[in-house]
Parts: C-alpha cells; sequence; structure tokens
C-alpha cells in the first residue's frame, strides 16, 4: 500500500511548494521594498560626504586666511586669501570673519570661515535647507606692518 501511494503521489507536483516563476515575483516584490531604503542609504552616504568636504575645506580655508593675516593687516587681503583656499565651495555660501586686536607683534589674529552646505536629498530639503560647517584658526602675528609689501 505504501508503494502504491508513492506511485501516486510521484506522477503529481506537490502542492505546498512554489513554481519557479512564483519565486521570481516573490524575489521582484522584494527589491521593490528594498529599493527605496538602498536609495535612501546612498543619498545620505552622498550628503555625509559633501559635508566632510566642506567641513576640510572650510578648515583649510580658515588656516589660510590666519597665514595672510600674520604677514598684512589688510582685511581684504585676509578675506581673499580664504576664498581662494576654498575654491571648490560656491562663494555666495562663504562666509570669511577676521578678529584681531591692535596689529602688534606678539598679539593674536583669529580668522573664522562658515559655509552652508546644500542638502541633496530632495525630500529632507524641506525640513533642511542647509547644514552649516564652521573651520576657525588662531595665529599669532609675527610683524607689526599694517599692509603687505
Amino acid at each position: 500500500m505504501l508503494k502504491r501511494k508513492r506511485r501516486i503521489l510521484a506522477g503529481r507536483p506537490p502542492r505546498n511548494l512554489p513554481s519557479p516563476a512564483d519565486e521570481g515575483a516573490q524575489a521582484t516584490a522584494e527589491f521593490a521594498l528594498v529599493l527605496p531604503v538602498l536609495l535612501l542609504v546612498f543619498l545620505l552616504f552622498a550628503q555625509a560626504v559633501m559635508v566632510m568636504r566642506a567641513q576640510i575645506a572650510v578648515t583649510a580655508a580658515a588656516r589660510e586666511g590666519a597665514r595672510k593675516g600674520v604677514e598684512t593687516g589688510s582685511v581684504a587681503m585676509i578675506e581673499g586669501a580664504a576664498a581662494r583656499a576654498a575654491a571648490g565651495l560656491d562663494g555666495e555660501r562663504l562666509r570669511v570673519r577676521v578678529e584681531s586686536g591692535p596689529r602688534r607683534r606678539g598679539e593674536w589674529i583669529r580668522v573664522e570661515v562658515e559655509y552652508e552646505v546644500p542638502v541633496a536629498i530632495p525630500a529632507v530639503e524641506n525640513l533642511f535647507p542647509s547644514v552649516t560647517v564652521r573651520g576657525s584658526a588662531e595665529m599669532r602675528i609675527e610683524n607689526d606692518r599694517e599692509e603687505a609689501q
């Protein structure tokens, strides 16, 4: 009797196993569910890279501005040096602030640079219009000339 049951079952496919077409449809459905999450993770990674790049550029720009401030007392030259050092960033979103006391040897000059990094993720853009990164540098004045010669 057991042999007879096996022969009967061997002739027809089992009912509880999915067909290859069903498995392909399931894989497509799972991919459709996971794709938006993967896209969001990729965009967040790209945004983080943009913010880190801007932070590095702003820090370098502040350092370059402070170097120029050590040489000269001209605020325009200091701001220009900082802007040139941040060449890859949008100049409209870049702000440079110079703080210094009297121009004497041994005094400190401080240059602060801020930049607003635009948000590249369309859905998040309404919640966070931009991310602000800041960099600053302080150096001691080595000469007391007012203008570079």
